[in-house]
């Protein structure tokens, strides 16, 4: 059977959200230096079988203790919008 393991992550900041690293079956990582302004760094790994189950897991890492200004953004620009 085949199987899909993808993943991508979109990071936080002032100006919006920045696309960082992703993979996509069938190629290989790739790595994208997160913004130095990042607040919040969201990733979704979505894996899933050729006519079987599939699993999508999002992490919210947040890279400031300040969770007040993350709410303010989250609200400015609302939840990030993942192409997987």
């Amino acid at each position: 059977m085949s199987n899909s393991d993808e993943w991508e992550e979109l990071h936080l900041t002032s100006a919006g959200w920045i696309a960082g690293s992703y993979r996509h079956t069938p190629w290989q990582p790739v790595d994208v230096e997160p913004p130095e302004t990042g607040v919040l760094t969201v990733r979704r790994h979505v894996t899933a079988t050729y006519c079987g189950p599939s699993r999508t897991v999002e992490d919210r890492t947040p890279k400031t203790q300040d969770m007040a200004l993350i709410e303010s953004l989250l609200t400015r620009y609302g939840n990030p919008e993942f192409s997987i």
